[in-house]
């Protein structure tokens, strides 16, 4: 092999000071990409805006939390047998290894409506202990000041003696979660004429305005069922999602290897035509300096693109309603249309009685794929996971780690502490809700 001309050496030496720029600026804008070979989960991790909401919420809930206050007053809409709301809230709560978030969840919900909106809403509360005033939060007085229905085991006629023995044992909470979800989904069926239904586990934050925003993503998702834009079966519109699993899928590795093809093709036959066409050049791209370029430099560009992490090179979540159908996590936050209730309800009855039940989201997603029912998601996310353990999560992993609020090292939102800290002095969060990604 010849040794190469002066050209070709500048040519190197120029590409490698731009691949050593290119590397520190990917490095950098994939700091908080979770599917990044450069991911720092310190500052992935980092909360920002819901610290901000935690505070916020927290000093509005004061306000209920010292005497109890009567059912007329503006904040708690006086609550009839059959409740004519929008949106029926349903939240399971359980008593929590470390901290308790349930007061942070209710009061984020409401500390931003108005008197209008908050009469639009139903929020009921399910104390998920057979023993209900174990939950370290069951006699505080923003309970009753601020929930239209606080539910328990006995006042929804669910047999106790057998959710004592789940409680007991580790080993059936995806069976008691599921009776617990169907225990709150049936009371916001039964007990309102509400079209969709929200479920919230009970340590999310929301976005000052979660509920415009949501109601917006409503009335555009009717709009483009009527247009034929999307499809009527829609199982839930998720108001929560991670960008843990959003990264490159291994199930698409075809499709990745062949683009990265079709590119060092395409580099290949570039390099050629300038050959040809171009008498400088032909100093430069040798046959062996081609070897160079397509088999040394262009895998090179190809490896940072991939280790750059694909949240960040192709942004998979712009703002608007995207189709869901896969890689969704998990159960946070979920709106259900009514009509799709029953379904859920029946197939949650069939779970529990299998031989090895699965967790809500898992449940959830096995309906909806024998069913053919689409999922849909609202970007940016309008609800943080702000608790300290998931189980999804090892409990040494979960009892350690920097931040006390820190989405279960990994349950966590990127998007949601960056959008609304840069947008939300804007209309709905900055980001008007009228763009459909089917993919």
């Amino acid at each position: 092999m010849r040794p190469l001309n002066r050209k070709q050496r500048l040519s190197l030496v120029t590409f490698a000071v731009f691949y050593f720029v290119l590397f520190f600026v990917c490095r950098a804008n994939s700091a908080r990409d979770p599917g990044s070979y450069f991911f720092q989960p310190r500052e992935g991790y980092r909360p920002t805006y819901s610290l901000t909401r935690i505070h916020e919420s927290l000093h509005y809930l004061s306000r209920f939390n010292q005497t109890i206050t009567t059912t007329t007053t503006p904040d708690r809409p006086l609550t009839a047998d059959l409740e004519h709301v929008d949106l029926c809230v349903g939240i399971v709560t359980v008593k929590r290894p470390l901290t308790q978030n349930v007061d942070t969840t209710i009061a984020s919900l409401i500390d931003s409506l108005s008197q209008h909106q908050r009469s639009k809403i139903s929020i009921h509360l399910l104390f998920a202990l057979t023993t209900p005033t174990d939950h370290p939060n069951y006699n505080h007085p923003w309970v009753n000041n601020t929930v239209n229905r606080v539910l328990t085991y006995e006042s929804q006629n669910a047999s106790t003696s057998y959710l004592h023995a789940l409680e007991r044992s580790n080993k059936f909470t995806s069976e008691k979660s599921l009776i617990d979800y169907a225990l709150s989904l049936r009371s916001c069926y039964d007990s309102t004429d509400a079209p969709y239904f929200l479920m919230l586990e009970d340590d999310v934050v929301a976005q000052r305005n979660w509920f415009p925003t949501t109601t917006q993503t409503l009335h555009s998702i009717q709009d483009w069922v009527r247009r034929g834009i999307v499809h009527p079966d829609w199982l839930y519109l998720r108001l929560f999602y991670t960008e843990k699993f959003l990264g490159w899928n291994t199930e698409n590795w075809r499709e990745y290897f062949l683009w990265s093809l079709a590119v060092a093709v395409a580099v290949a036959a570039l390099c050629l035509s300038l050959r040809r066409s171009v008498r400088p050049a032909q100093e430069i791209f040798t046959n062996a300096f081609l070897g160079l370029v397509c088999f040394g430099a262009v895998p090179g560009v190809i490896l940072l693109y991939f280790a750059s992490g694909r949240v960040t090179v192709q942004r998979p979540m712009r703002p608007g309603v995207h189709l869901m159908n896969r890689h969704g996590c998990c159960s946070q936050a979920l709106v259900f249309p009514r009509e799709k209730i029953p379904a859920i309800l029946e197939y949650m009855k069939k779970m529990e009685d299998a031989t090895k039940p699965k967790p809500v989201d898992s449940t959830l997603e096995r309906l909806a794929n024998e069913y053919g029912f689409d999922r849909l998601a609202i970007s940016p996310p309008q609800m943080q996971h702000v608790g300290a353990a998931s189980y999804k999560e090892d409990e040494k992993k979960w009892r350690k780690g920097e931040y006390s609020v820190r989405g279960a090292h990994g349950v966590w939102s990127m998007e949601f502490e960056k959008a609304y800290s840069e947008y939300e002095s804007v209309p709905y969060g900055g980001h008007m809700v009228d763009t459909f990604w089917p993919q």
